[in-house]
């Protein structure tokens, strides 16, 4: 699991997007600076795309919309020239995209929904076995409900935060595996 940083060094070790190969030589995407030139610090719609491939998101339903909080300023997902469309079909068909930047509608959007200006709105990807994951987004910091930005608008009976399903799906995974 690579947050933010994280996901940066996933990428940097050829562990993501891991399309072909379990680790990659040379990085097959890069995160680069957003289109807006500066740090992108705010809470951010996520849809879950991912048809249970990615074991780090295996308790979220697919289509579901979160609320995770984005804090960076190099977060926009980048494959090399001449090869984006490739890389796109090829994360497509092997249900490697987890999340994409949502306006409140559940429609892809630009900035500001997507804070970066990443390729397909993707927020983060899983490898081609599911077991490496990174996005941009910071689910820890909406680990409780009391963390969302306008908590005191609903009835708090749970205090369980948008962020908290990546957490115990990794729970679950370890639970089931070891």
């Amino acid at each position: 699991l690579g947050i933010c940083n994280g996901f940066q060094v996933l990428d940097r070790l050829g562990l993501l997007p891991g399309i072909d190969d379990i680790m990659s030589s040379v990085p097959d995407a890069c995160l680069n600076i957003n289109d807006s030139d500066r740090f992108e610090c705010r809470p951010t719609l996520l849809k879950h795309e991912n048809n249970g491939n990615c074991v780090f998101t295996s308790n979220i339903p697919k289509g579901d919309i979160r609320l995770i909080p984005s804090a960076h300023a190099e977060g926009k997902l980048l494959f090399p020239k001449g090869k984006q469309e490739e890389y796109l079909k090829k994360l497509e068909e092997n249900d490697q995209i987890v999340f994409r930047y949502v306006d409140p509608d559940g429609n892809y959007a630009g900035y500001p929904w997507n804070p970066n200006g990443s390729i397909s709105n993707i927020a983060g990807i899983c490898n081609h076995q599911g077991n490496v994951f990174g996005m941009m987004p910071h689910p820890e910091r909406t680990f409780y409900k009391h963390q969302h930005p306008d908590w005191t608008k609903e009835e708090l009976i749970e205090n369980i935060g948008d962020g908290q399903a990546v957490f115990t799906s990794v729970l679950g995974y370890i639970s089931k595996r070891f």
